[in-house]
């Protein structure tokens, strides 16, 4: 199964929206990184059950002040895995595990009194409050630990004995101190063995805090971004205006907008073609994308989204090249398309999405080459987006055509710089053969001189 560490290293989308997501402690990220992809609908719903509660939580005004508390306290929340670890193995805390202890318990003492301020009942959290007695003894409720008077009247003694031979026998002074050293690991080893009782209800506070974090930051995410709060679905995925972030955002620092698209897929191939630069990769990496939100328990980025859930996501952008092992681009594809083949073919719950699969080889070959990736595809009935260029294709599919470029009368010039402003990246349903022939009018708007736009017009007469 993969891990969100994984899947982040090798999704630049996905990496996107982990990097943005305001987890306040190392706990919570490594958590959220350790997680594993949810296959089972149910799972992801109850996820998504827990995260909608503290969306509404994250949009209340009057709930702001318990929100940000909580949120304050676990930015001071440490990682104690390998404490509460050596806890567990019955060994002996040195002052720094029992701080650690006690500093993480009255965190979440005061989390807990938050929370109930949020009426949440998604999350239980133990009351630590017996281990806050043991480690503070004087009941201080300061975020430090030191062997207190407290734990003994000999040690009490014993401490005042050395301070008063310190200038008059320090040698005597000395002897005095190592008893000390020698009662206060006893102490230690007394307080660790109090603590032992504990540590379930230790390690589970710590991981109910870190769980917390990741869903105040999911949250905040959904909220920011418009996100939707996705509906487990049994035989087709539909979106309603899918977007995706971290495009969007960088369309955004140059004062552009990015149009949302509609797109469902069905346990058949859809086939995809547009014009260049109408959207099609974007489209792939946003729909693998929202698969992965979606089964990592997040919002997506829709207005609505209704999802299947898959065993495995394979997106396939048919522009790797193996430099160690020696193989060409077409070469590295064709193994990738084989890995999804082979995963159809064992009866794997799928969601393939193909880039211009065999763009890189001769027309005939390539045009055959994706006749056949689509009618496998259809036979294992594997939910799939294909993108190509190849007219032509008889296989049995769906076929969508990205809109494209604009026509008309406009008020400004088209050129390379506004040219994103007259694409629309809009789905249409195209049963025809043909494919949109938009590259020669895209290259002249561009700038690309007028010889070469000529004499690609007149072979492309001649060969119509």
């Amino acid at each position: 199964m993969a891990s969100l560490r994984n899947i982040v290293s090798s999704n630049s989308g996905m990496r996107f929206m982990v990097e943005s997501l305001d987890i306040c402690s190392a706990a919570g990220r490594r958590m959220l990184l350790s997680q594993e992809m949810f296959t089972d609908a149910q799972q992801i719903e109850d996820e998504l059950e827990k995260l909608a509660f503290f969306v509404e939580v994250v949009k209340q005004e009057k709930l702001a002040m318990p929100v940000e508390s909580i949120r304050h306290d676990l930015q001071q929340l440490h990682d104690i895995q390998g404490t509460l670890a050596n806890l567990a193995a019955a060994k002996v805390l040195d002052d720094i595990g029992l701080f650690e202890i006690k500093h993480f318990c009255l965190l979440s003492e005061s989390i807990r009194v938050n929370l109930e301020l949020l009426n949440c009942q998604l999350v239980n959290l133990p009351v630590l409050q017996q281990v806050i007695a043991v480690l503070d003894p004087e009941n201080q409720k300061l975020p430090q630990f030191y062997i207190y008077p407290a734990y003994s009247q000999e040690l009490a003694e014993l401490r005042k004995q050395q301070q008063n031979l310190l200038t008059v026998n320090p040698e005597q002074a000395e002897v005095v101190r190592q008893k000390c050293l020698v009662l206060e690991d006893s102490i230690r080893q007394k307080l660790s063995l109090q603590l032992f009782s504990e540590v379930v209800g230790l390690k589970l506070a710590h991981e109910i805090l870190a769980t917390l974090d990741i869903l105040f930051a999911k949250a905040i995410q959904a909220v920011e971004n418009d996100m939707c709060r996705p509906q487990p679905a049994i035989e087709c995925t539909r979106y309603i205006q899918l977007f995706n972030p971290w495009v969007k955002k960088m369309l955004e620092q140059q004062q552009k907008a990015f149009q949302p698209v509609d797109i469902s897929i069905e346990p058949l191939p859809c086939l995809v073609t547009g014009a260049n630069m109408g959207g099609k990769t974007v489209l792939l990496k946003t729909v693998a994308l929202a698969q992965y939100l979606f089964q990592f328990g997040f919002y997506i980025p829709a207005k609505e989204a209704f999802i299947v859930p898959v065993e495995e996501i394979l997106l396939n952008m048919g522009d790797d090249q193996s430099e160690l092992n020696g193989l060409s681009s077409f070469a590295a594809e064709m193994l990738n398309i084989n890995k999804i083949l082979r995963a159809a073919h064992k009866g794997k719950k799928l969601l393939a999405l193909v880039d211009e699969p065999a763009r890189t080889t001769n027309p005939a070959e390539g045009r055959a080459i994706v006749n056949a990736i689509v009618t496998l595809l259809a036979n294992s009935q594997v939910p799939s987006l294909v993108t190509t260029h190849y007219s032509n294709i008889k296989a049995p599919c769906r076929k969508l055509r990205v809109k494209g470029l604009l026509t008309g009368d406009f008020n400004e010039k088209i050129t390379a710089n506004n040219i994103n402003n007259y694409m629309d990246y809009s789905l249409l349903e195209h049963d025809a053969d043909d494919v949109p022939l938009e590259a020669l009018r895209i290259a002249s708007i561009l700038g690309v001189e007028n010889e070469l736009i000529e004499l690609a017009s007149m072979y492309l007469k001649q060969n119509s």
